[in-house]
């Protein structure tokens, strides 16, 4: 992974060094990572001289096009031409992390060479992206639940493209014939906060409530831990992009930096999932004036589905 490659860089940084600092990614030289002495990483694609664009200036990253460029290796052999130059506005290790993760993923090496159109408009995306993160209001507990869920999914592919890609979609997972609203809790009962639309909508498909009971524990996963695991089993490029990208929504800049590790209880009794339509909700009538109710409820001790159930609905209708 790139960080690793970043934290070996600043390791080895050489003492005196007044030039990029890098290695390469691939074999032809093509694609590189490189530190500066202010420990900002930067991702260098060979260009072409006659492909000039306007840089890229922002807050979180620029982007310098057709740039030329020196890069001293850890062999004391110096690197020149033509580079194309991502650079990362930042040196805190676990944003960095965060940032070069999605870089990673945006440009991966198998399809280098990149024009400098493609990245222009990559950077600018992902800049946006890098607005939302540092803005977003986080919710680890409820992102680890959801993550959980997906782990749990015979087929994780399938799984994630069942997650809803907005943290503030009305219901988590949207599958044929039916939906999953996850709710997580590291309290005793198994109290969560729901909307009456949520329980009971209009339309016609089924509601089902997964409700996740956790534990605190040193030898638990991070959310992060827990994301890279799932992020791994993706084999498709757009799909494991789009599911990093909605794990940081949801999870914010410091997922990296989050310590809080949890686990199920070993008793096999953590996942409870609930047909909605046998829980009980206020009651409004249809005439009534009254819109957007919002209620508390203690599912503790209600009736849930069975395990046979539950693995139906945790294949979200894969056959």
């Amino acid at each position: 992974m790139l960080f690793e490659t970043y934290a070996k860089l600043l390791s080895d940084f050489p003492k005196g060094c007044d030039q990029l600092f890098g290695e390469r990614l691939s074999p032809d030289g093509a694609l590189w990572l490189s530190v500066d002495g202010d420990a900002y990483p930067s991702l260098l694609f060979r260009a072409r001289r006659d492909d000039p664009r306007s840089d890229i200036e922002l807050r979180s990253v620029s982007a310098w096009f057709s740039r030329d460029c020196s890069i001293e290796t850890a062999e004391g052999r110096s690197a020149s031409g033509v580079y194309t130059v991502i650079r990362l506005n930042e040196n805190d290790p676990d944003i960095v992390r965060i940032l070069l993760r999605l870089l990673e993923e945006t440009f991966p090496e198998t399809r280098a060479p990149y024009a400098n159109k493609d990245i222009a408009a990559q950077i600018l995306e992902l800049a946006n992206l890098f607005k939302q993160i540092a803005g977003s209001d986080t919710d680890i507990i409820g992102l680890w639940g959801e993550l959980h869920i997906l782990s749990q999914a015979p087929n994780t592919t399938h799984a994630v493209r069942c997650w809803c890609a907005h943290k503030m979609a009305k219901y988590d997972f949207v599958a044929r014939g039916f939906v999953l609203e996850a709710k997580t809790t590291l309290r005793s009962r198994r109290k969560h906060g729901f909307s009456l639309d949520q329980l009971r909508p209009s339309k016609a498909f089924a509601v089902y409530v997964a409700s996740l009971a956790l534990v605190e524990l040193n030898s638990g996963q991070t959310a992060a831990e827990l994301m890279d695991h799932i992020c791994s089993n993706i084999a498709e490029d757009e799909l494991r992009i789009s599911f990093l990208r909605q794990c940081l929504l949801k999870g914010g800049q410091d997922i990296y930096r989050s310590t809080l590790k949890l686990d199920v209880f070993p008793d096999g009794t953590s996942l409870a999932i609930f047909d909605a339509a046998s829980l009980p909700v206020p009651q409004v009538g249809d005439g009534d004036p009254i819109e957007n109710v919002r209620f508390d409820l203690d599912l503790t001790g209600l009736p849930c589905l069975s395990s046979g159930e539950v693995a139906t609905i945790l294949s979200f209708g894969d056959s």
